[in-house]
């Protein structure tokens, strides 16, 4: 063979010769650190992206409750044609009707904490007053509320769901009318809403009679009373708190409260009352904010409400501890135990009562 042709095969040789071990080595490592880090960063964005989804699906959770809320809140005191609680009269039968009580009569207690209560106003379903003496038709609280108790109204008999309340959580109750106009049904809470005479008078029935005609100036509205609360349990799910929601309806012949869940989740719920304190006119100006058993509450002008609710998720975290205190209303909460496994949110609204008084 020429020198030649010996030169070309060694020269084949190296060109076929492939990686050194050394270089597989290298390129090993670098691949597997690409590797390694590119299963981090996926690691990472997926963990990132869970917590991103839980937190959005507690906040959902507060708007949903919010949303559910807050109409009432706004509406409440809305009477029909007026917003003037003293000008509504419970009657019985029809025109002429005969007058059973007045605003005065259908207080659910003196005006100031400590008086008796009074007794059950006649012509009412027995129902009306399952969660406390004339609790369903004390117009001139368009608002009320228990802080950090389950209570709604003295004596009452209407117990939380399965007789547990979650501990620390207030009450928000709300009275007024439906928005939409209805007929007249027995054993129903009912105003007859007259526009052309709102100054004076308003009339509630519960008996099923119109107390007059029906016309564009004259409707009929079935009486609205919803008392949100937090129950320890949750539909299907033990020690899972829930909003839930008491609300005066009609079963069979008699009023009745019925007790539904809102949104499970919800560990607690806080109010506060935004009030005018004005001696003078008053022009439905919030001055101050107090909690629900301020003592004063009936007395004074009820023109907003703060609400806090505390979201809590659905199961524990494996490595997740929440050391968080939450402040807000007379609250001061710092996760213990167990609890601190689960992540949660505080959501707050203020709403404004589109029927507080301006005079």
């Amino acid at each position: 063979m020429s020198a030649r042709n010996s030169h070309r095969g060694a020269g084949l040789r190296r060109v076929h010769a492939g990686f050194t071990l050394i270089e597989l080595m290298i390129a090993m490592t670098i691949a597997c650190t690409l590797v390694a880090g590119t299963l981090a960063l996926y690691g990472q964005v997926r963990e990132t992206y869970r917590v991103n989804d839980r937190v959005a699906r507690l906040q959902e959770q507060g708007r949903f409750a919010m949303s559910v809320i807050e109409p009432d809140v706004e509406l409440a005191g809305y009477y029909g044609f007026t917003n003037v609680a003293d000008a509504v009269l419970l009657v019985h039968g029809t025109s002429p009707e005969t007058t059973v009580a007045t605003a005065a009569e259908l207080r659910q207690f003196a005006v100031r904490a400590g008086g008796p209560p009074p007794p059950p106003v006649a012509a009412l379903p027995t129902g009306a007053h399952a969660c406390g003496v004339n609790f369903a038709v004390d117009l001139s609280v368009p608002v009320q509320g228990s802080n950090g108790a389950f209570a709604m109204g003295r004596a009452a008999t209407c117990a939380p769901y399965r007789s547990r309340a979650q501990a620390g959580a207030d009450t928000l109750t709300i009275r007024r009318v439906e928005t939409l106009a209805s007929s007249a049904e027995g054993a129903r809470i009912q105003m007859y809403a007259s526009r052309l005479t709102s100054l004076t008078r308003e009339l509630m029935f519960a008996d099923g009679a119109a107390p007059g005609t029906l016309d564009a100036d004259h409707r009929i509205h079935n009486m609205v009373v919803r008392t949100y609360y937090v129950a320890r349990d949750s539909v299907g799910r033990s020690d899972f708190p829930a909003l839930r929601v008491k609300s005066l309806t009609r079963s069979g012949a008699s009023a009745v409260f019925d007790d539904d869940e809102v949104m499970p989740g919800i560990e607690d719920l806080q109010v506060q009352f935004g009030i005018d304190t004005r001696d003078e006119i008053r022009g439905g100006r919030v001055t101050r904010y107090v909690n629900p058993d301020f003592v004063d509450l009936p007395r004074v002008q009820v023109v907003a409400v703060r609400i806090w609710l505390r979201v809590r998720a659905d199961e524990p975290e494996v490595g997740f501890g929440d050391a968080t205190t939450y402040r807000y209303a007379d609250v001061v909460y710092t996760p213990s135990g167990s609890d601190r496994n689960f992540r949660r949110v505080v959501m707050s609204r203020t709403v404004t009562l589109r029927n507080a008084r301006s005079t």
